[in-house]
């Protein structure tokens, strides 16, 4: 029954994009996604039900149609980057699909007719809480995007050149959410491989979608960072299939600690890390935000870049103290210093939910380089309460631009009062963000103790400063959200749309239950999974601890719901260092009997936090370490002396 599940979670989305790219009436393509992304949600949640106290199953399924599927999408992935390439005039992406297509070919012909993979699918506890992260966020962003591309189609459809291509835009997405279980569920690196790369021509796609010169410009700064980590992908496809005779993922674990293997694995760590925008590429997913915000949110929660961090952590059991594994540490450790560093300095709201993005990926990235179970607890958890948190707060920030007209923070004066309904939801997302009990902040304590018990000092102080400047822009923000002054009238109940008002509570609600879930999900799913992988695992944070914490997390909710924001207190007119005039303009007259308007404006510190500033020395040396990581793997074999 699950591997049939599993068959239909694939293929199912596929059939959906189809149905999509038909419909160009609005109401059937509205139809279309909730049906959709329901029976999507649906079947993932029954494959949960059948699969969670399982170990884990290999399904021996060898098809001779299956790789040469696989092998035409990789080729058809390849011609359509020559096509935009040629077409925008892009030489360099040009060059680097014609690598790509020739690693693919050679691969194909000349490594892969020798191998013989027989458990091709495969499903473990970590491949299911990725598909449940797919199919549960997923369905949810792609139900937003009904409203929101709405809004956006309104806006937009007077501006010259622009054209409603909303069935391609959802067609995309659904096949985003394929792409993205065939990475969750294959054992053949081959087949991954194929997933990988269409994550990459999605969000290419997905990020030129308004066609501006700005979207693509941007896109394909995405895909030529891609492209090299494809490159790098193929090469350790190439390397291990020559010197291992497998491109089976649980084989390649099982051998991963010899040193003919360190370079191979070297690379797709790489890739990883390409994929995850960590340092020196991270750009490419700070250029992202130019696209609509759905596609924002799904990158950021449930694809792309969640592919990253789950190809590294799958393969933690094969780093630790080699050359490949500090490369991974250290990367990771610098993104998430310098992002937070460079979030400060940030006033568009998408810019600093993508800093976060990328240093909270850093976290999950030093975690897996660690490679303890204690580190891949905690990654695990950062993967979960990230991908749930970040979802909700990019479909906020849309929706709050879609009202007042801007993303930046500055402009959210007073949106409690304006829209209630949706302040709290951002509230409560940046809470779970950065304030205990909740579980992110738990995942950071655990992230710090595998740091220090595995002794690496250099990382240990790059994150407890980062971690403090996370608190630093977080609580910023927080607060502009939660200041109330003045009484202007609520215009949430007549605006918001119904799908984004639907998406928006049901991430709240995914949210809580994961961090009230906390300690359930560990004891039944995540310590399992390491006990299955290392044999052993000696828990950092016991059980009765999480439930303390769980209960915590439900009192401070009711409290925030049922009192924040109401009073039976006689409301009378503030006093603003002068007369008032206007207390829905907070306005007062002043010392010289002229207007003045209150207002409350944040710290950002540009002088010292700029990406201008901070930028070219991060990249430079991330750039050293990987170089360093390579040829040290290259001489020494990847594997160190201490």
């Amino acid at each position: 029954m699950a591997l049939y599940l599993i068959g239909f979670l694939i293929g199912f989305p596929v059939v959906a994009a189809a149905l999509m790219w038909i419909a160009r009436n609005a109401k059937a393509r509205a139809w279309l996604a909730f049906i959709c992304g329901t029976v999507i949600a649906i079947a993932t949640l029954a494959l949960a039900f059948l699969e969670v106290g399982n170990a884990g199953t290999f399904y021996v399924f060898q098809n001779e149609y299956a790789d040469w599927t696989s092998f035409g999408v990789d080729m058809l992935l390849g011609l359509i980057v020559l096509v935009y390439a040629i077409k925008y005039k892009k030489p360099l992406a040009l060059v680097l699909a014609l690598v790509q297509l020739a690693g693919s070919i050679y691969f194909e012909f000349w490594i892969y007719q020798g191998i013989s993979v027989l458990y091709s699918l495969y499903i473990d506890r970590l491949s299911l809480i990725l598909a449940v992260i797919v199919g549960i966020i997923g369905p949810i962003i792609i139900i937003y995007a009904v409203g929101y591309m709405r809004d956006f189609d309104r806006h937009h459809r007077s501006e010259p050149g622009y054209k409603d291509r909303r069935h391609s835009f959802f067609a995309l997405m659904f096949i985003l959410l394929s792409a993205m279980f065939v990475v969750a569920f294959s054992n053949n690196l081959s087949w991954l491989f194929t997933g990988w790369e269409v994550t990459t021509i999605c969000s290419f796609l997905l990020i030129a979608y308004t066609k501006t010169e700005e979207a693509i410009h941007n896109a394909f700064v995405q895909i030529v960072l891609n492209l090299i980590g494809g490159i790098a992908f193929i090469g350790g496809l190439i390397l291990i299939g020559q010197d291992a005779g497998t491109i089976s993922l649980n084989e390649i674990i099982e051998l991963g600690t010899y040193g003919m293997l360190m370079l191979p694995i070297g690379l797709i760590c790489l890739s990883g890390l390409i994929k995850a925008a960590q340092m020196p590429v991270h750009r490419w997913l700070l250029g992202a935000m130019v696209a609509p915000t759905p596609t924002s949110a799904l990158l950021h929660s449930s694809t792309m870049v969640k592919a990253g961090v789950f190809l590294l952590i799958k393969l933690a059991p094969c780093l630790g103290n080699n050359a490949p594994g500090l490369m991974v540490i250290a990367i990771g450790s610098l993104t998430f210093f310098f992002c937070s560093a460079m979030a400060i300095s940030e006033s568009n709201g998408k810019r600093v939910l993508a800093y976060s993005t990328i240093s909270n990926l850093g976290l999950i990235a030093a975690c897996a380089g660690i490679g303890t179970p204690e580190a891949v607890w905690a990654a695990i958890f950062l993967m979960i309460f990230h991908a749930c948190t970040k979802g909700l707060l990019f479909m906020c920030v849309g929706t709050a631009e879609h009202h007042i007209g801007s993303r930046n923070i500055e402009a959210m004066d007073n949106i409690f009062v304006k829209m209630p309904g949706l302040a709290k939801c951002m509230a409560i997302g940046m809470m779970c963000m950065f304030i205990a009990p909740f579980g992110m902040l738990v995942s950071k304590w655990a992230t710090i103790v595998a740091i220090i018990d595995a002794g690496h000092i250099g990382a240990l102080i790059l994150i407890a400063f980062g971690s403090a400047m996370t608190f630093f822009f977080w609580a910023k923000w927080l607060g502009k959200v939660c200041a109330v002054a003045g009484r202007e009238p609520n215009i949430e109940r007549n605006r918001v749309n119904r799908s984004e008002k639907a998406a928006l509570f049901t991430s709240v609600a995914l949210m809580l239950v994961c961090c009230v879930l906390f300690p359930v999900i560990s004891g039944g799913v995540v310590t399992p999974y390491l006990v299955d992988y290392y044999g052993w695992y000696s828990m950092e944070m016991a059980t009765g601890n999480l439930v303390i914490t769980s209960s915590m997390i439900v009192i401070i909710i009711a409290f925030f719901f049922i009192f924040f924001g109401k009073s039976n207190k006689r409301k009378t007119t503030i006093y603003l260092a002068g007369v008032g005039q206007s207390l829905n303009r907070r306005t007062y007259r002043g010392s010289f009997s002229q207007p003045v308007e209150a207002t409350q404006r944040n710290w950002y510190l540009e002088g010292w936090f700029s990406a201008k500033r901070l930028n070219m020395p991060a990249i430079v040396l991330c750039t050293v370490l990987i170089v360093i990581a390579f040829g040290v793997t290259i001489w020494t074999g990847g594997v160190l002396p201490w």
